[in-house]
C-alpha cells in the first residue's frame, strides 16, 4: 500500500429555504451558500511555495491547477449528460500521466473506477480496478484489483470504508493499512462542489488531487501499517472566516518520534 495517502470523501449537499416575500422585509434571513474553494496558497512568502487553483462550471470542478513558479501540474475532470463524473486525467510537465474512469451502480453510485498509468508515468505496466460494495451496517468495501502488463487484474487487496455522518472515520484493508480521521465542527472547505463524495474517493489515486474533507474539515490523521514500525500522526490547525469556513491553517505532519514537517496554507473562496 502507498503511506500518507489522503481520502477524505463523502457527500454534502446542501438544501435552502426560501423566504416568503415581502415588501418590509430583507430578501431572505438565510440566502444560499454556494460558496467555493477558489485557491490554496502553501507556504507562502518561502522558497517552498505552491499553489493550487480550482476551476468550476456552476458548481462541477473542471480542474485543479497546480504550481511551484517553475513547473505545473494539473487534474481535469469529464462528465456525462447526467452529470456523474467519469473521468479524471492528470498531467505535468511530462504529458499526460494518468487517466481514472469511473462507472455507476443503477442508484447512481460509484460502482468501479479503473486507474490507467501511460508510460509517461514510469508506472506504465499496471493498472488498479476498484470495486464498491455498499454495505447495510453503512460502511463500504473497496475490493481493489491490479493488472500487471495487461494481464487480467487479480484481487490486490480489500478495504473497509467506515463513516462518521457523511465523514470517513476511518480505512482499513485486510493487510494491516488503517487511516484513522478526525474532524472539527465547522463547514467544509469542499462541502459545496458537485459530486464531492467521489472526488474524495479519487484523492487515494497515486496522481488523484488531494482534495480533503467534505461536510467537515479534517483536524487530524493517523496512518499506520503493521507492516513497519512508524506511524504518521498529522494536524490541522485552522483560524476561520465569518461564513466559518477555513481562512488559514497551520499542518503539522510527524512520522514517529523524528520527522515532522510543518507547513502554512491559506484558503481562498468565490
Amino acid at each position: 500500500m502507498k503511506l500518507n495517502q489522503f481520502l477524505l470523501f463523502t457527500l454534502c449537499l446542501t438544501f435552502f429555504a426560501c423566504s416568503t416575500e415581502s415588501t418590509d422585509t430583507p430578501e431572505e434571513e438565510n440566502p444560499a451558500d454556494n460558496t467555493l474553494l477558489k485557491k490554496i496558497i502553501y507556504n507562502k512568502g518561502t522558497v517552498d511555495e505552491y499553489s493550487e487553483t480550482y476551476n468550476y462550471n456552476g458548481n462541477k470542478l473542471i480542474s485543479v491547477v497546480g504550481t511551484d513558479g517553475s513547473e505545473e501540474w494539473k487534474n481535469v475532470y469529464t462528465y456525462d449528460d447526467n452529470d456523474n463524473l467519469i473521468k479524471d486525467d492528470y498531467f505535468d510537465a511530462d504529458g499526460h500521466i494518468a487517466s481514472v474512469v469511473l462507472e455507476y451502480n443503477s442508484e447512481n453510485k460509484i460502482a468501479t473506477y479503473t486507474e490507467t498509468f501511460l508510460e509517461s508515468s514510469g508506472l506504465g505496466d499496471r493498472k488498479y480496478k476498484s470495486v464498491f460494495t455498499y454495505n447495510n451496517d453503512g460502511t463500504l468495501t473497496n475490493k481493489v484489483y491490479v493488472s500487471y502488463s495487461n494481464s487480467d487484474f487479480e484481487l490486490g487487496w480489500t478495504e473497509t470504508i467506515t463513516l462518521n455522518g457523511k465523514n470517513i472515520a476511518e480505512i482499513a484493508d485486510d493487510e494491516g493499512y488503517k487511516i484513522s480521521y478526525g474532524y472539527d465542527d465547522k463547514n467544509g472547505m469542499f462541502k459545496n462542489i458537485h459530486a464531492i463524495e467521489v472526488l474524495n474517493i479519487l484523492s487515494e489515486n497515486e496522481f488523484g488531487a488531494y482534495i480533503y474533507g467534505n461536510t467537515n474539515n479534517i483536524v487530524s490523521y493517523v496512518e499506520s501499517d503493521t507492516s513497519i514500525s512508524g506511524n504518521y500522526n498529522d494536524k490541522y490547525e485552522y483560524t476561520y472566516n465569518e461564513k466559518n469556513y477555513p481562512k488559514t491553517c497551520i499542518y503539522t505532519s510527524q512520522y514517529g518520534n523524528g520527522y515532522e514537517d510543518i507547513e502554512t496554507i491559506e484558503f481562498f473562496y468565490e
